[in-house]
């Protein structure tokens, strides 16, 4: 997800596990952090967890329970909730944690506004960093080897960038720097 200024962050998950304990919201976290360091080359990556509000009482359950664990993590530098309208911002963390199922809508919502701004001649370079083609594919993290999945409409132009994406991918040893993350 790109801001108004062209920075980039993470999102996990983008629709794998459309329904994700506390714990696993946790993993995403530190996943996450791990991609934008070193895949992304921030230094230290601020997390913040995708809610309906910015208050530490907002959320479902499993929500408020993540947002615990993730602030009481030592590993993670955890800003606290951001809300939809932090997202596309400057005020956007670098690791957006949120299940699969609000991770996905988030991903065609922003696909859709590239789709809107290409259909009504708006020519901007924002937009353009939304369109799928120009990112390729997403990294599937937390696995044993590098692996990035592409779109089910992927074109050639998705499919070369998808390629250039795990290119960057396997020359961060993304997989080696999670084991080494987690102590596997």
């Amino acid at each position: 997800m790109p801001n108004v200024n062209g920075k980039s962050s993470v999102i996990l998950d983008v629709g794998i596990n459309p329904d994700s304990k506390p714990d696993v919201l946790l993993q995403y976290g530190m996943l996450g952090s791990v991609y934008a360091k070193y895949v992304l080359g921030v230094k230290n990556p601020v997390v913040g967890l995708l809610n309906i509000g910015a208050e530490e009482s907002k959320g479902s359950s499993a929500v408020k329970a993540a947002y615990e664990l993730l602030k009481e993590s030592s590993d993670l530098n955890f800003k606290g909730n951001i809300e939809g309208h932090h997202l596309f911002t400057d005020e956007m963390t670098d690791v957006i944690v949120c299940d699969g199922f609000v991770g996905n809508v988030v991903l065609k919502m922003a696909e859709k506004f590239y789709a809107v701004a290409k259909a009504k001649g708006i020519r901007d370079s924002f937009f353009d960093r939304l369109n799928f083609e120009v990112v390729g594919g997403t990294p599937v993290v937390g696995i044993n080897e590098n692996v990035v999945v592409g779109h089910g409409i992927s074109n050639r132009t998705a499919i070369m960038n998808m390629i250039l994406q795990t290119r960057d991918v396997v020359h961060a040893d993304l997989a080696g720097k999670i084991k080494e993350a987690i102590g596997a």
